[in-house]
């Protein structure tokens, strides 16, 4: 519970020294949500000032344009299998509904279907909260590799996922109340706590890997 907290405030604080900034990146990138073809390009834009205001970084309109440009492609694939995966979870669901489906079914096994495909739709947005930042954070920007790491990383850290989860959703609860949140400010703010998120869960690993690092090095210098 403490470490939600802790990457939720640092993910505040970051977001609150760079609100100008956020909040009219935010603007534009509602403005290019409207032609279909900029809106997965617009998030992935804004997703790329957001990773470096998570890590403290100071933010420039060339930071936007030049994650647009560069993840134009890799954003719509990433968008289209979106689609793909919870169209096929959805219609699950609804086939499996005892007076839709074309075979006898009894109530307890359409109800454990339907759960089970609730279930995975569930976990795949969980793993959207990670993906695009992984790809950010990433040697390797392949989007294979940020999936897999974004289940890895819901497998380790399920609890912080899920509380994770309900802050966004209070949030977008709150913006559907006061709809000029999303125009200023939400997009930015989710993009913002989903890289924290990220760059928080992977600092354990970073820091075994300089560890070892740190010993072949202490060994190399011992044999010499």
């Amino acid at each position: 519970m403490s470490q939600i907290f802790r990457v939720l405030w640092d993910a505040i604080r970051a977001f609150w020294e760079e609100l100008l900034f956020l909040a009219l990146m935010n603007l534009v990138t509602v403005l290019l949500m409207l032609p279909v073809v900029t809106f997965p390009p617009a998030l992935a834009a804004l997703c790329c000032v957001a990773n470096l205001v998570a890590r403290e970084k100071a933010i420039h309109w060339s930071d936007y344009f030049d994650g647009f440009r560069r993840y134009f492609l890799k954003s719509w694939a990433l968008a289209l299998l979106n689609i793909l995966v919870l169209v096929i979870m959805a219609t699950n669901i609804w086939f499996y509904t005892p007076d839709v489906a074309p075979f006898k079914l009894s109530p307890q096994a359409s109800l454990a279907l339907d759960a089970l495909f609730a279930t995975l739709g569930l976990l795949w947005i969980l793993m959207q909260l990670y993906a695009f930042p992984l790809v950010l954070e990433q040697t390797d920007e392949r989007l294979r590799t940020a999936l897999r790491n974004a289940l890895a990383l819901i497998v380790i850290n399920p609890g912080f996922s899920i509380l994770l989860l309900i802050f966004l959703v209070l949030i977008a609860a709150l913006s559907i109340a006061v709809p000029p949140l999303w125009v200023l400010l939400t997009f930015a703010f989710f993009a913002v706590v989903c890289n924290r998120a990220v760059i928080h869960l992977l600092q354990p690993f970073r820091d075994k890997m300089a560890a070892g690092q740190t010993g072949e090095s202490a060994s190399e210098r011992v044999s010499e």
